[in-house]
């Protein structure tokens, strides 16, 4: 191809669409002026993958009465051994605490010592609809509800020894409540 029949087909293709009489009062636009594109690169660089990082649902406004939220239960476990967490709630209030929830209103994700989610919240899980009544008077601590780990990540795979944290929080009943993080060792 030529370079008058490049330019005509250019001038062509620029006056179709409107372009040539506003790039022609701004400068003399031609096959030869174009810039041209960077070559390809053989392959495209290799990226690493950005690490997970803790994401909650959206919670409910938190429970305004004076409390503490903490998990009790063993500070190690046994990889593939269902082991039980309970979430504890005390209330540091001179009001009582009432609350009427779900049997999943307490939910948990375990991180590895990086700080990475490895075993998410399970977002499909079944939830009866059996309604919980969680009473705290002021100054008691009462069980809402346990959390089970068996040291599986989010696809059901073996996590390796070492050191991990649980993290819990109830959201229902109108209000949420975050646990403190729980320190975990993974044995094998």
């Amino acid at each position: 191809m030529t370079p008058r029949i490049r330019t005509a087909l250019l001038s062509t293709a620029l006056l179709s669409t409107g372009l040539l009489g506003t790039l022609s009062a701004q400068a003399q636009v031609s096959i030869f002026t174009i810039p041209a594109l960077p070559p390809r690169s053989a392959a495209p660089a290799p990226t690493t993958p950005a690490p997970v990082t803790p994401t909650r649902p959206a919670l409910n406004p938190a429970l305004a009465t004076p409390h503490s939220a903490n998990l009790s239960g063993p500070g190690s476990l046994s990889g593939g051994e269902d082991t039980t967490w309970t979430f504890n709630l005390t209330n540091l209030g001179e009001a009582v605490i009432d609350l009427q929830h779900g049997a999943c209103d307490v939910r948990f994700e375990v991180l590895n010592a990086a700080g990475q989610v490895v075993r998410a919240n399970p977002t499909n899980t079944v939830c009866t609809m059996q309604l919980v009544l969680t009473n705290v008077a002021p100054g008691e601590t009462m069980d809402v509800q346990s959390v089970r780990w068996n040291g599986r990540g989010s696809d059901g795979k073996a996590l390796p020894a070492g050191e991990y944290t649980i993290r819990a929080y109830f959201n229902g009943a109108g209000v949420s409540i975050v646990a403190e993080d729980y320190p975990v060792t993974l044995e094998n």
